[in-house]
């Protein structure tokens, strides 16, 4: 504040700051551009519904036209053939049937077929460009005549193509299993009115399309057309507006039924799916099956159903994938119900029928399993109403088992899932069952709850075959088994995970039409114009509309283009005065760069050397003073951490050294005796140490705490397993059960002498003898057994055969070995009880001594630890522990003492270190590690260790032996510690020129002095280490 006070002559940012001249140019320049942006945008979107007028006004000609010319060329057609006595030559067919082509060129196709299931059709392959891809024309084609015929078993297909003069260039023959009078559009013709199907797909052409019938004299004529056609003039381009725009548009039922549209289907799955390897006799199969008729339901969302007559659903793409498992090629038939479905199935005139509930399928078709869904019930209000006093209602072909859900219940059976739902919205009925997923599909109504039926009343659906095909069931069985998860999660989230667009994904279109304007909304957060027309005269009776969803930016364009003009003006106008500005922004803009250099000095922590800008400007001068505060606090607070961090990981240290008074001070010494020998390695001039040096008090300072850490995996290491200073130590030294086992011999043997006596079965001093002979064995065998338990010494062949020997001799248990155990032990005793009494060995290996894995143990491959992991987790056998050859410790207790370096690794990895710190992981986890990739826990080589981590190998060494705080050893003096890490040198455990350097420096002699008793530090001899080296 003192210093504020000098400053009297300061100026605020907003004197400073600016001209006025700029800010009534900016706001002159605003003013001007949002009133041409209004006006701009008016006549921009006056242009668009221009176009769209015209556009829905071709549309609904064009449908009108194709609808009209369709009919009134089947009746003139129907008319000749019925008032014309005369049959008709093939060519003078082709003739009629061409020239009503020409006269009309938005038909795809006229054919007729008779009762004798002949067919003749005539395509006009420039009906749409689509229909010459598909049909495989050449490009001077002009007319492809299509002619099937022949016996049920061998119908021929034959495919001809012409040129525009009637040329023929080519003729297909195949095997056919198309039957015209099995098709809808010649079943549902009659004689007095021309039949419009609904959208299907085309057996031939493989897309989908609407057909015309009439029933002539002798047969029933048909006219395609195609919905290609009628999506190809609602296209952005066709509606002249700009196409890659992002512009929708749908022809579509009032219900919300889309009949066309410009959006591409996003309905093929894509997936990987590797065919299967199939035997001989399977691909013979395969190679001789014919295409193969397979039903397609119109309308069960999202299993089976058409989309403007084209196949959809999870159970469609299940087939095309077991299709291209099996190499089996299907085509799909709908325009059916799904009764008439299952009779063309039974009839044979359909070959596969799929996802049919159990009770639809007869006895005589192979049946294989495809999925199961939960059956739901679908209801108004919070609470599902009670089965037997409400109406139910089903979906005609979705009854599945109703009566193991309803019981004796009489369902209402609707002939479509859309009727089914308006009657549950209109309380006709209380309940609808179906599938969830199937519920969900038939719309979305708030008041409409859902709730899942028990699992027991899950749905199973089935593929049936019909009889001819039997053959195949293996084949499909088999496929159907060799679907991955990963396949199976693919079709589920493309058709489960949400529902799919088979409506116009937008609610209430229908009630736009007739404004003959554009309606502006949001949808996801992006701005919409919606434009919708009915396709007629009269917007209230018509069924059929146009809608166009335009992007608020296509709209905006022009807008955009004048208004970026007109800001581009602007743009240069204020540039041109950007210089002044410039000039007036010099006294802020010094003072800021400045105080930007001062930042840099505080991010790169010079802290000291931060300093305080000068300037006139109060807010300035306010700043400068607050980062030069802000940096003297940063580095106090930094000091404040630093300290914590250290005190916290000595924390960690001392919580390990105290966990076991037998290793109290490791934790302390090691970093002491590392920090001393890293210094003489800074201080070395010679040999490959010249080059090494710490880079600043940051690197020694994450050195310093890797060797207060190296040891904190410790912490998890059991003290029974750290501190075991004898073969049958675990919780307590065993030895004291094993004495009392030949206490009891003892006693047994005293006991015999005893009952002799009484029999006056042996002579009293030669009974003295036998018990003397046998109590000698027992001190011996016991002294024996102990000694081995020390460990103090290497057990040979001999020895181990001895122990096994003791181990043969028995005594009686009276009492039950399963009294008084914890819940662990029962767990590792026997199922079977042994009778009492029990006759037990003296020294035993038994099951319960036998501790396996909770879970099984498994490294983390970024770890990249090399261990060998033993099958136990513990093994407190008897014999199995007195039989270790060096020691106290068996295989197991050594790995999980060993193991404290993968927790060690575990808990550093998963701290975050900051920068400065992130070797420290690294650094504490390599201490026992050797040059020649014989350690633990990464088996890491001479190439692999840095010289720190070196040097911690060297410090935790030297200072376990010389430590004489554990029970397993006695601590070594000086001389023989020295002398031990000098053949560990030799065998490339520890670096050999660490090694030198560490009693060259003296770096041993100043750690001994401090830390260890005169007693232990005893001289040393470096001279004999030096001098070998040397000549070596």
């Amino acid at each position: 504040m003192d210093e504020l006070k000098k400053h009297k002559h300061t100026y605020s940012i907003r004197f400073t700051v600016g001209t006025m001249f700029i800010i009534a140019t900016i706001v002159t320049s605003m003013f001007a551009i949002s009133l041409q942006y209004i006006f701009t945008r008016q006549m921009s979107e006056e242009h668009v519904v221009s176009k769209l007028t015209k556009a829905t006004t071709d549309v609904s000609e064009y449908i009108q036209e194709v609808d009209l010319n369709a009919k009134s060329s089947a009746r003139i057609l129907s008319s000749i053939s019925r008032t014309i006595d005369h049959d008709f030559s093939e060519e003078e067919i082709r003739t009629i049937l061409i020239q009503v082509l020409k006269d009309n060129p938005l038909f795809y196709s006229i054919y007729f077929g008779n009762d004798q299931e002949d067919f003749y059709q005539i395509i006009n392959l420039e009906s749409s460009p689509i229909v010459r891809q598909r049909i495989e024309a050449r490009a001077d084609d002009r007319w492809v005549v299509i002619k099937i015929n022949g016996p049920e078993h061998n119908r021929i297909r034959q495919t001809i193509y012409y040129t525009s003069d009637f040329e023929q260039t080519g003729v297909r023959t195949k095997q056919s299993n198309y039957f015209p009078t099995q098709r809808p559009w010649y079943q549902a013709a009659s004689a007095d009115d021309v039949y419009k199907t609904e959208p299907y797909l085309f057996k031939h052409l493989k897309i989908t399309g609407q057909t015309y019938s009439l029933k002539t004299r002798e047969a029933v004529l048909g006219i395609d057309i195609v919905l290609s056609s009628i999506s190809s003039r609602i296209t952005a381009a066709a509606m002249g507006l700009p196409t890659d725009a992002g512009i929708e548009s749908f022809v579509f039922h009032r219900t919300g039924e889309i009949i066309a549209s410009n959006q591409q289907g996003a309905d093929e799955i894509q997936s990987v799916t590797k065919p299967l390897t199939l035997s001989p006799s399977e691909q013979a199969l395969v190679d001789r099956t014919p295409s193969l008729l397979v039903s397609n339901q119109l309308n069960w969302r999202p299993y089976d159903y058409a989309r403007a007559g084209e196949p959809q659903g999870y159970s469609i793409a299940l087939l095309n994938l077991l299709a291209k498992k099996t190499g089996l090629h299907f085509e799909f038939i709908n325009g059916f119900s799904s009764d008439e479905l299952i009779r063309k199935l039974n009839q044979s005139q359909l070959d596969i029928a799929h996802s049919l509930p159990e009770m639809d399928v007869d006895a005589e078709h192979a049946r294989i399993f495809l999925f199961k869904e939960p059956l739901a019930m679908a209801f108004l209000g919070e609470t599902a109403p009670d089965w037997y006093s409400s109406k139910v209602g089903v979906i005609d072909g979705h009854r599945f088992n109703a009566s193991s859900v309803m019981g004796e219940v009489s369902p209402t059976v609707f002939s479509d899932g859309e009727d089914a739902y308006q009657a549950l919205l209109k309380g006709d009925i209380q309940l609808l069952l179906d599938t969830r997923r199937t519920l969900e599909h038939l719309g979305q109504n708030n008041n409409v709850k859902f709730q899942f039926l028990p699992i027991q009343a899950s749905a199973p659906f089935y593929l049936t075959l019909s009889e001819k095909h039997h053959a195949l069931e293996p084949l499909l069985t088999r496929a159907i088994d060799n679907i991955t998860p990963d396949e199976l999660t693919t079709l589920s989230d493309a058709w489960f995970s949400q529902v799919k667009e088979h409506r116009v994904p937008y609610e209430g279109l229908d009630s736009l039409a007739g404004t003959g304007t554009i309606h502006k909304r949001e949808v996801n957060g992006s701005s919409k114009f919606f434009y919708v027309e009915a396709l007629g005269k009269n917007a209230q009776s018509n069924e059929e509309f146009l809608a166009v969803i335009v992007p608020e930016d296509v709209v905006m364009a022009q807008v955009y283009d004048r208004l970026y003009t007109s800001i581009g003006g602007t743009v240069v106008v204020l540039c041109l005065l950007l210089p002044v500005a410039w000039v007036f922004g010099n006294p802020i803009v010094k003072p800021i760069r400045q105080l930007q250099e001062e930042t840099k000095k505080i991010k790169c922590r010079k802290f000291d050397d931060v300093q305080i800008v000068n300037s006139n400007i109060k807010e300035v001068w306010a700043l400068s003073h607050s980062i030069h505060d802000m940096a003297r606090e940063i580095k106090r607070h930094e000091k404040q951490q630093e300290v914590f961090v250290e005190s916290f990981i000595k924390l960690i240290a001392q919580a390990i050294d105290d966990k076991s008074p037998y290793t109290a001070g490791h934790c302390n010494r090691v970093p002491e005796l590392g920090m001393l020998l890293a210094e003489a390695a800074e201080k070395c001039d010679s040999g490959s140490l010249k080059d090494f040096s710490f880079a600043n008090n940051q690197e020694r300072r994450e050195f310093r705490i890797a060797a207060w850490l190296h040891d904190c995996g410790k912490i998890t290491t059991p003290e029974h397993i750290v501190d075991k200073g004898t073969k049958l130590e675990a919780n307590y030294n065993r030895i004291h059960e094993v004495r009392m086992r030949f206490e009891v011999l003892w006693r047994d043997a005293e006991i015999e002498f005893l009952q002799s006596q009484l029999a006056e079965d042996v002579h009293k001093e030669q009974a003295l003898q036998i018990l003397r002979a046998k109590k000698a064995q027992l001190q011996e065998d016991f002294e024996f057994v102990a000694t081995s338990n020390v460990g103090g010494e290497f057990m040979g062949k001999e020895q181990v055969e001895r122990i096994n020997s003791i181990s043969q001799i028995t005594w009686q248990r009276n009492f039950d070995d399963r009294l008084g155990l914890s819940p662990f032990e029962e767990l590792n005793k026997p199922t079977t009880q042994r009778t009492l009494p029990a006759t037990e060995k003296l020294l035993d290996d038994k099951p319960e001594h036998i501790q396996h894995r909770i879970r099984p143990l498994e490294f983390d491959p970024k770890f990249g630890i090399k261990m060998d992991v033993p099958k136990y987790q513990y093994n407190l056998g008897e014999l199995y522990n007195l039989s270790i050859s060096r020691g106290t410790l068996t295989a197991e207790d050594r790995f999980k003492i060993n193991e404290h370096m993968i927790s060690g690794i575990k808990m550093l990895e998963a701290l975050p270190f900051p920068p400065e710190l992130s070797r420290v992981p690294r650094y504490a986890s390599t201490h026992h590690e050797t040059l020649k990739g014989t350690g633990y826990p990464r088996k890491l080589t001479a190439e692999d260790l840095s010289v720190p981590e070196r040097i911690l190998v060297i410090a935790d060494i030297f200072e376990a032996l010389t430590a004489a705080d554990r029970p397993y050893k006695k601590a070594k003096p000086v001389s023989v510690a020295v002398d031990i890490l000098h053949k560990m040198a030799l065998d490339k455990h520890v670096d050999m020129e660490l090694f030198l350097l560490f009693l060259q420096s003296g770096a041993y002699l100043e750690y001994a002095n401090k830390f260890l008793p005169e007693s232990q530090n005893d001289k040393v001899d470096i001279t004999q280490y030096l001098t070998r080296e040397q000549v070596a």
